[in-house]
């Protein structure tokens, strides 16, 4: 697969209930799209902006083949191309560049187009998400 990035837009779900020195800030940026990554990955002074809350840890496996325990933060409120979804974020090392992986990309009902280097909405659903339940 060809590699690119997209800009996304992201912000803490629950600055909506937080008094306003405790709210973070809302961070556009771009991300790789990695289709071999689950989730959505962020560096730690990303997740420090946004002042995302600590949920636990995850054991992952990296491209090297190394397995590495993660924090874990959310929930992050993140939009790409008009479409929203809401997850937990996988802390990167400072200066990692921010993974966009295939978890939030189905939610949002994106596909991978590798040859034209972007995300094209589903052919069914073109106008919004369409998701299966079944």
């Amino acid at each position: 697969m060809g590699v690119f990035s997209v800009k996304i837009k992201l912000k803490n779900w629950q600055n909506r209930f937080l008094p306003e020195e405790k709210k973070g800030e809302d961070v556009e940026c771009g991300a790789l799209v990695d289709s071999g990554a689950a989730e959505l990955a962020l560096p730690v002074e990303m997740i420090s902006r946004l002042k995302l809350e600590e949920l636990g840890s995850v054991c992952v496996y990296t491209a090297d083949g190394g397995e590495h325990e993660y924090r874990v933060f959310g929930i992050v409120e993140m939009e790409v191309g008009g479409r929203t979804c809401h997850v937990r974020a996988i802390e990167l090392p400072h200066g990692a560049e921010p993974l966009l992986g295939a978890v939030p990309l189905e939610e949002m009902d994106w596909y991978i187009s590798p040859q034209e280097k972007k995300l094209i909405p589903n052919p069914r659903s073109p106008e919004k998400p369409l998701l299966p339940l079944c």
